[in-house]
């Protein structure tokens, strides 16, 4: 495998000629989210960089050394695995870097996610946090998301950490959530960029990320894999993501290919399988979201108040009125404030 700024032409589909400015255009797209990776090739592979190349690397990397800073203190808090992001950086080539807005963490033990998400909110101006609440087999977990500006300027994307305690939530269908997180790292994070099917297509960056990991496997790293995509029902979106890997020969490898070959009936029987379940076999997640009741209804841990009328979440970044849907009903938000006082609605 090489990942020059030949190949990540082939994973956007640019003619080999195409002038860098207009490469580094598509490039910076959401369906593609490369442009840290095409400014760091440009300067190994000798390209002028001038001003406006420097500056855009300069502040790649000032947001690669915060997200370590913010992994650094929510390590701090708890146990928490890196989800793809700052954790991928390590696959890439020396000097290259891999475009990332925010951080994602995996922080199965509640009390650690709590702590950490009060650490991140009491040391980064946080000026927007999400609450969502999810259900599934009996068991609750959390996905929190914060923002906040960029340090650097105001032109910036905003800085953003999501902390999860699950991170395989499945299709909402017939695959359900999947708790558990494999020992082997680059399996982990393989298996990751196939759970995001269910929620989009890939990336121009996934199928990089894909391309590097599958060249770091081993053939142990190969074994697990296989045993844990069939597992974790993932079979088809890894074959899928391999797949795309393998229509681009700068990044093709020979790890990829067999991969790919190997996975083919073990993706087949997951289709078939799922098939055989259909839509409603009693897995689907229940989410529910959290609609901001305003900081007077916060809580130094999480807090959660339900009843046959409604549930109300208070946590460190505020209390939630928590929903079904992504509209409150007017009824349902008039109660939440008449009893709490002190809740707020958002402007």
């Amino acid at each position: 495998m090489e990942l020059s700024l030949r190949s990540v032409r082939e994973v956007m589909g640019l003619d080999p000629d195409i002038r860098l400015g207009l490469v580094l255009e598509r490039a910076t797209r959401r369906d593609h989210r490369l442009g840290g990776t095409v400014c760091s090739l440009a300067a190994a592979e000798g390209h002028r960089m001038g001003a406006l190349g420097t500056a855009l690397l300069d502040v790649e990397r000032a947001r690669h050394d915060e997200h370590e800073r913010l992994i650094a203190l929510v390590r701090e808090a708890g146990h928490a695995h890196v989800l793809k992001g700052a954790a991928l950086q390590g696959y890439y080539p020396p000097g290259v870097l891999r475009t990332s807005r925010d951080v994602d963490l995996l922080m199965p033990d509640e009390d650690e996610l709590w702590a950490a998400v009060a650490a991140v909110a009491r040391e980064r101006p946080v000026d927007e946090a999400r609450v969502s609440m999810l259900e599934s087999d009996g068991r609750r977990h959390w996905a929190v998301a914060l923002n906040w500006p960029s340090p650097e300027s105001d032109l910036d994307p905003v800085y953003a950490a999501e902390f999860l305690s699950a991170a395989f939530v499945g299709n909402s269908t017939n695959v359900p959530l999947r708790a558990e997180w494999p020992a082997n790292p680059v399996v982990a994070h393989l298996l990751l960029i196939a759970e995001e099917l269910f929620q989009q297509p890939l990336r121009g960056r996934d199928v990089v990320d894909a391309a590097v990991l599958a060249d770091a496997m081993t053939e142990r790293d190969a074994d697990d894999l296989l045993r844990a995509a069939e597992h974790l029902m993932l079979a088809p979106e890894v074959h899928e993501a391999l797949t795309r890997v393998n229509a681009v020969p700068g990044l093709a490898s020979g790890i990829s290919r067999a991969l790919a070959r190997d996975l083919g009936a073990a993706a087949e029987r997951e289709r078939a399988r799922r098939a055989a379940a259909g839509s409603d076999d009693g897995t689907a997640v229940v989410v529910h979201y959290g609609f901001p009741l305003g900081p007077a209804l916060s809580s130094p841990t999480v807090v959660v108040e339900q009843d046959a009328e409604m549930t109300v979440v208070r946590c460190p970044v505020g209390g939630y009125l928590m929903v079904d849907t992504l509209s409150v009903p007017v009824e349902l938000a008039r109660a939440a404030l008449d009893r709490h006082p002190g809740a707020v609605l958002p402007h």
